[in-house]
């Protein structure tokens, strides 16, 4: 049986953490699309959040060619929650909300061209991120501190300076 070692043990909570964090975001509310827009014309896409907390949108325009696009998050209430104009082949935005119900992101292309996109909107829960981040921190920790442990045992040869 192998000796458990502060660098295994930091490996060991990185990982339990990771996965930890990788399994909360992948059950998290969210949708995915893929989306054609026309001149001049807008899309929504619809998702029922739930409390409060941190949404996200990732819009990508695979094709992309300098086309330009509005994108809003509205509210329950219709209120506009976040508003950005996205000139890039991908974009990753962030918006908070506090009630539960209906959001919408509305996509309008504001280019000459019909575009192709791929919209995906929903919750980062990242509340729920707090417990495993702190146990991958503090694997980390262990991880560095055998690294010192290690480096402060370690000593080097000088070669003799030659003097002739």
């Amino acid at each position: 049986m192998k000796k458990l070692t502060p660098f295994r043990i930091g490996l060991s909570l990185m990982i339990i953490g990771s996965i930890w964090v990788a399994l909360v975001f992948s059950t998290a509310e969210k949708t995915s699309q893929d989306l054609s827009i026309g001149i001049k014309e807008n899309v929504n896409v619809d998702l029922d959040l739930k409390g409060k907390g941190l949404g996200f949108y990732k819009i990508t325009i695979p094709n992309y060619s300098k086309e330009t696009v509005l994108v809003k998050v509205l509210g329950p209430q219709g209120n506009v929650m976040d508003l950005k104009r996205i000139e890039t082949k991908m974009s990753v935005n962030y918006f908070e909300f506090s009630y539960t119900g209906k959001y919408a992101l509305e996509i309008t292309n504001l280019s000459e061209n019909p575009i192709q996109i791929k919209a995906e909107f929903g919750n980062t829960k990242s509340v729920e991120f707090t417990f495993p981040s702190f146990i991958a921190l503090i694997g980390a920790c262990f991880i560095v501190w055998s690294g010192y442990k290690r480096l402060r045992n370690y000593s080097t040869a000088h070669p003799e300076e030659n003097k002739s």
